[in-house]
């Protein structure tokens, strides 16, 4: 399958816009119900883990003007990719994503994501829970309230063309950098797709890797 690549679009400048000398506004983060978790890793005592928005084909031709393949619609990809931290309100302050590598293992892609697209720090902050309601015959029923998570988030803004049914195994390995109150701590971190036999999914994720001090793993 031909290499459609990482789209570079206008979200250049928006993503530029928060640098490390600028003030930032500490904003909620709204949750979002349709992202698939990855594992999850440990860098400077956060939680931090990959979510994933499979659009199997769907939406991804509005967003690129690009004509795909016929039965594009049959893969799993392209996809949505978030970065996601969650720590301690009394410890955690920005979460930064200095670099993204994206391989693919039968294919032999590789393509480094600029870091003009991945912006500056992002603060810490509670995200917005919004309260779910249900009904029943006889009177309202109010799910119990879910806490509020201390967390910040880097998504990249552009689709990455990638299918590992076609692709196979597909390595997102980001240089991510946690800051608290002591300084900041940045390491490599590896998402892996792996193409799905089980009909009932397309993918599933390989156990989140970290490479200490080092480079991103092959």
């Amino acid at each position: 399958m031909k290499w459609i690549g990482i789209l570079l679009c206008a979200l250049l400048v928006n993503c530029a816009s928060n640098t490390e000398g600028e003030k930032e506004e500490v904003k909620a983060v709204e949750p979002e119900s349709s992202w698939k978790k990855s594992p999850v890793a440990w860098v400077n005592g956060a939680e931090v883990y990959s979510e994933v928005e499979p659009l199997y084909g769907k939406g991804a031709i509005e967003k690129s003007k690009l004509v795909y393949r016929a039965g594009t619609a049959n893969f799993d990809g392209p996809f949505n990719w978030k970065f996601v931290a969650e720590g301690d309100p009394s410890v955690h302050r920005n979460l930064r994503v200095d670099a993204v590598q994206i391989t693919t293992e039968k294919t032999s892609r590789k393509v480094n994501v600029p870091q003009l697209m991945l912006g500056g720090k992002r603060p810490f902050a509670y995200e917005e829970i919004k309260k779910k309601r249900g009904f029943s015959f006889k009177k309202e029923k109010i799910e119990d309230e879910m806490q509020p998570r201390w967390m910040a988030e880097v998504e990249i803004p552009t689709t990455l063309q990638v299918y590992p049914k076609a692709d196979g195994k597909v390595v997102v390995a980001a240089k991510i950098s946690v800051e608290t109150e002591k300084g900041m701590v940045s390491e490599w971190v590896n998402f892996a797709l792996l193409p799905n036999a089980n009909t009932s999914g397309s993918f599933t994720f390989r156990q989140t890797m970290v490479e200490y001090d080092g480079i991103p793993i092959d």
